[in-house]
């Protein structure tokens, strides 16, 4: 099983009808403002799937989430890295003229 991601904290994880192989991440900030994580998974602003850059994205726009925390607060925890950042950024420094990498 894959470790949880730094995000995964403010969020429950239901499971998903939709997609079996990813759970839904309900905001807990929305779930204590909209009747608990059942009633928010219902709400389409207060889940994603659980990947981390969604969840941050979540977080970004979450008014539940910045009422919660300072401001400073809510830029430290946003601005932490995620897989996918790291993933793009490997991609970005990838020569277009260099052939690709083998495959084995």
């Amino acid at each position: 099983m894959p470790t949880p991601h730094k995000f995964r904290n403010f969020f429950s994880l239901v499971p998903n009808p939709n997609n079996k192989s990813n759970a839904k991440a309900v905001c807990i900030f929305c779930s204590s403002k909209n009747g608990g994580v059942q009633a928010a998974a219902l709400i389409s602003g207060c889940f994603t799937t659980n990947k981390a850059n969604l969840c941050r994205a979540h977080l970004a726009n979450c008014i539940h989430f910045k009422n919660s925390y300072t401001s400073e607060e809510v830029e430290e925890i946003l601005s932490q890295p995620v897989p996918e950042d790291k993933r793009k950024l490997n991609e970005s420094n990838i020569d277009d003229n260099e052939p690709p990498p083998p495959k084995y």
